[in-house]
């Protein structure tokens, strides 16, 4: 696969002393076909460059195994607070009423969101929300998560 997006997590194999293990193509398309989805390609990179196992998402639930439990998780807590999200995709989640997700239909390397029952995110007009933007891109998510990773 040629890594348009995900430059960086390309360049960094290793967070620590932890080597990212990655899918291959076929195994990202099964799971997409299994879903009844199609990932933007931003998200199949990071598929295949650390989706078996990455440390770059540090404390937060993930992985290919877990894809499908984590959307699961993420409808039913959507539901729970009467949000009407649709088309969207969590592929991480913290103590089952926080997640990080993207909308596929925004394109290619979408904007990031994070969720969270308990609306400790504040918006620009500084009211309590259940998500928000955080990342202008999946890219920049990654990106973010690998410094940090780094440190």
């Amino acid at each position: 696969m040629e890594i348009e997006y995900l430059i960086k997590m390309k360049n960094t194999p290793k967070i620590k002393y932890i080597a990212n293990r990655g899918l291959s193509e076929e195994k990202i398309e099964q799971v997409e076909s299994k879903m009844g989805i199609k990932f933007p390609k931003a998200f199949k990179e990071f598929l295949y460059l650390g989706g078996d196992y990455e440390e770059i998402i540090n404390d937060w639930n993930r992985g290919f195994d877990n894809l499908e439990l984590i959307q699961e998780e993420a409808e039913e807590s959507f539901v729970r607070v009467g949000l009407g999200l649709t088309n969207f995709f969590a592929f991480a989640e913290y103590a089952r009423d926080q997640f990080i997700f993207f909308f596929l239909d925004e394109g290619e390397n979408p904007p990031v969101y994070m969720f969270a029952e308990e609306k400790f995110h504040k918006n620009d007009q500084g009211e309590y929300v259940y998500y928000k933007k955080t990342d202008t891109s999946f890219s920049e998510c990654i990106d973010s998560f690998i410094s940090s990773a780094l440190k």
